[in-house]
């Protein structure tokens, strides 16, 4: 008998080796494929067996796009094991005992319309005639290693997930009715803009977590319903499971579905969250048990938000983040979910104190109407602990300790925070703010808040940190508009004053690039500093008068004393183009001592002594250094009275060429200095210089490496040469001119540290002959031409970076909507491999 089946199982390979060989079977399986998929198909190789059981094996299996493999492919498998139970044909059914996909990948495309890439698959074989349906079962359904790729665009979403699955399948009387039941597990799930060209360019954060999800349930065909008997999804060690019907299964399913728990561990969902990365929630402990009793009800679709209906109630809540003194215990409410509304109406905790002292009561309400557009209604009262409640509620890394008393209650439209109508007080007491994006810690922060509908009063807001100090009083209209994004929603409207003894910016502001965030505000006030300082700026005396506006702050007129003298002016701040910071600075100077002034900028001490009155217009843009060199663009006029200049490098190199030691130092009457700054460089044109050493041209530029070029024109009268020894100099190189006047004409070039002098002997030759000095011309034609190509280039730049960032915009867009699938599943996924199942 055995020897009789081995014999039967030998015929049966033989005569099936012979009715399908390799190639019969490739071309039979391709044309069946595409047939019933209505849609091009190929595959590397195909093969059957019978020994065990009948086997079909497709190895990487493709699906086109809709448009063909010019598209892409919609999906591809390393391979794909189908087992079938032959004897099941006899008696009219399709019996697949096992069904494995390995390393599928599938694109899915949700176009605008509700219509996805998918659509059409099949279609031709549903409407051909055909014999009777045979009843389809597929008892064990196994997706190894899959991978998702979801792009919607309309939301221009793309989201990326990896897929485990065991399901069971079984279709009678031609899909009329279905049964399925199994699990499946969801891994690596990515989100982020259809721009993404690899899973590295998605927001990861979810990834780490495992969605676990157990169904059984039925379809039927003819109304189109599914009735789930049970739909379970774990998160961690937390069970949710749910019961209900989905009629018209899609995109736009519609849902009937009730979900229940009870005693849910709060630790449990906690954890879930917090491996997902959530801010608010890293580093937490909690405990407590989560009741709920939903039922959901909508129709799915773009736009569309679940209608959640029943109750969920936390009690014997508490929560803790690592590290944190205090915490948040006996936490308990009952949220009343209906469609589009939800109350809060009794929320209850205690706050607990760092070193285990008593607990303070905090009580709360919520409700929220209408969700597309929320309005809410909102009170809250207690003393908080702001070490308790700090990683909840302030930006990563930063550290929170004192107190908060509140009392406030609030009603308005969410999306519009500016027009919430706040009322009660609020008072903060020994607040500290420490955060590594901060130079100093902040401490003795204290104040009161007082507020009236749309109006709040702040009231003694004082801080400190290292030496700096401040009190901060005033009053702002719509004061949560404060914190919207500047044109988002109508500004807030301030009124302030602040007074500061001493106020060392270098402890205050945040060191993070880039500019600051401005808040969202118009009005303005007064600043009175006693002594202000940042980095190498050290001024006394401040008054200004600020003006805001969001993303700007203007300051018509301030004055502070400095450098000897009084600075007066204007000055503006403008971070609308986040990217590109702009400062404008109008200023005058009077009385300003020189050396003071270089001494506190620049290396150079004793080189610059007298007073000085001086006129500059400054204007930048961007917040790195190279962005600023190259926009720092200056202009203004100074002018120095009975002083002297030098000694120096460049002086003691023009007194050893021109062998006159007196020209190492320099005293004049006055001296006139017109300068502008372009392209990294501050141009001179023309300095003058009057003194006992005669008058004195020079045209050029420094830059701010240090690099010189000037040319200098001195004409020495022949009454001062009595007392040098002009004939030194005659033989150096120097002309006298018939009147007896000693002729000096220098290259200067080099750096300020180590110049190089040269005899401009062409330039002494033209005054000789009654003609004024060329050099100092053509150096001046010299640097207008330099500066008017650099701006014709930097606008040329600036039209090239336009047009090509249209274009890439342009061919970003072109290439979505093509949508090259098979580039973008290898983009993400890689190659599938050839595999078999063991």
């Amino acid at each position: 008998m055995g020897l009789g089946l081995v014999v039967l199982a030998v015929a049966a390979w033989a005569a099936l080796s012979l009715a399908f060989p390799p190639a019969r079977l490739r071309a039979l399986v391709g044309a069946q494929l595409q047939s019933a998929l209505s849609r091009d198909v190929r595959y590397a190789d195909a093969r059957i067996g019978l020994l065990p059981p009948v086997r079909l094996t497709v190895v990487r299996p493709e699906l086109a796009e809709p448009g063909g493999f010019a598209e892409g492919a919609a999906f591809r498998a390393a391979s794909l094991h189908l087992d079938l139970d032959a004897w099941a044909l006899l008696w009219g059914r399709i019996a697949v005992r096992r069904l494995v996909l390995d390393q599928p990948e599938l694109h899915l495309v949700l176009r605008p319309d509700g219509t996805t890439n998918l659509e059409g698959i099949g279609k031709q074989a549903a409407e051909r005639p055909s014999a009777k349906p045979m009843d389809l079962e597929i008892r064990d359904l196994v997706i190894r290693r899959g991978r998702m790729l979801v792009d919607d665009l309309k939301a221009d979403r793309r989201v990326a997930f990896a897929i485990d699955s065991r399901l069971g399948f079984s279709s009678v009387s031609g899909g009329a009715r279905i049964a399925t039941s199994g699990r499946t597990e969801l891994t690596g799930l990515a989100r982020g803009r259809l721009g993404a060209r690899r899973l590295s360019d998605l927001d990861r954060s979810l990834a780490r977590l495992v969605w676990r999800l157990e169904h059984r349930g039925r379809f039927d065909g003819a109304r189109k319903r599914l009735a789930l008997e049970r739909l379970s999804l774990d998160l961690g060690g937390a069970r949710i499971a749910m019961v209900g019907i989905v009629d018209d299964p899609g995109p736009r399913a519609r849902l009937d579905l009730r979900a229940r728990g009870s005693g849910v561990e709060l630790s449990q969902i906690m954890g879930f969250l917090a491996a997902a990365e959530t801010r608010a929630l890293s580093g937490i402990q909690a405990s407590g048990k989560i009741d709920f009793d939903l039922g959901i009800r909508s129709r799915m679709g773009p736009g569309h938000l679940p209608d959640l209906m029943g109750t969920l109630r936390v009690s014997d809540g508490a929560f803790r983040y690592a590290g944190a003194p205090a915490g948040v215990e006996a936490l308990g409410f009952t949220a009343h979910l209906a469609p589009d509304s939800l109350l809060i109406p009794d929320l209850a905790a205690r706050v607990t104190s760092p070193g285990g002292g008593s607990a303070t009561p905090v009580r709360a309400r919520l409700a929220v109407l209408r969700f597309a557009d929320p309005l809410v209604a909102f009170a809250l009262k207690g003393e908080a602990n702001l070490a308790a409640i700090g990683p909840l509620v302030a930006p990563p890394g930063t550290r929170l300790e004192g107190r908060a008393a509140l009392d406030l209650r609030g009603r308005g439209r969410a999306k519009d925070p500016g027009a919430i109508a706040l009322d009660g007080r609020a008072r903060l007491a020994g607040v500290t703010v420490e955060s590594k994006e901060l130079p100093r810690k902040i401490e003795r922060l204290q104040g009161r808040l007082a507020f009236s509908t749309t109006r709040a009063a702040v009231e003694a807001l004082q801080a400190h940190a290292g030496r700096s100090s401040f009190r901060f009083d005033g009053t702002v209209t719509r004061p949560l508009a404060l914190l919207a994004r500047p044109g988002s929603v109508a500004p807030a409207t301030v009124d302030f004053r602040l007074v500061s003894p001493y106020l060392d910016l270098a402890e205050l502001l945040p060191t993070t690039p880039g500019a600051p965030l401005l808040p969202n505000a118009t009005g303005g006030g007064r600043v009175e500093i006693a002594r202000l300082k940042n980095q190498r700026l050290d001024v006394s005396r401040v008054s200004a008068r600020v003006l805001l506006e969001p993303g700007r702050v203007t300051v018509p007129e301030f004055r502070l004393d400095g450098y000897g003298g009084i600075v007066t002016g204007s000055a503006g701040f403008d971070v609308r183009d986040a990217g590109r910071p702009a400062v404008t600075v109008k200023a005058r100077a009077d009385s300003i001592q020189g050396d003071a002034l270089l001494s506190a900028w620049t290396p150079a001490r004793d080189l610059l002594r007298g007073a000085l009155k001086a006129n500059l217009d400054l204007s930048l843009e961007g917040s790195t250094p190279e962005e600023i060199k190259r926009s720092l663009s200056a202009a203004g006029l100074a002018l120095f009275s009975n002083g002297q200049l030098g000694p120096g490098p460049a002086l003691e190199a023009i007194a050893a060429i021109t062998r006159v030691p007196q020209l190492s130092r320099l005293r004049f009457k006055d001296l006139r200095l017109p300068f502008h700054v372009e392209r990294g460089r501050v141009v001179t044109d023309p300095v003058e210089l009057h003194g006992p050493y005669g008058n004195w041209k020079m045209s050029g530029a420094v830059g701010f490496d240090g690099s010189l070029d000037y040319a200098v024109s001195v004409g020495l009268p022949r009454e001062i040469l009595q007392g040098l020894d002009a004939r030194s100099s005659i033989a150096a190189g120097a002309l006298l001119d018939p009147g007896g006047n000693l002729l000096i004409d220098l290259k200067l070039g080099g750096t300020a540290k180590s110049p190089r002098v040269a005899w401009d002997s062409r330039a002494m030759r033209d005054r000789l002959a009654g003609r004024a000095s060329q050099a100092l011309e053509e150096k001046r034609r010299k640097l207008e031409d330099e500066l008017k190509a650099a701006a014709t280039a930097r606008q040329q730049a600036l039209a090239d970076s336009a047009r090509a960032a249209a274009e890439r915009a342009k061919r970003a867009l072109a290439d979505s909507l093509r949508r090259k699938a098979g580039e973008v599943l290898k983009g993400f996924f890689g190659g599938a491999q050839d595999t078999t199942p063991k």
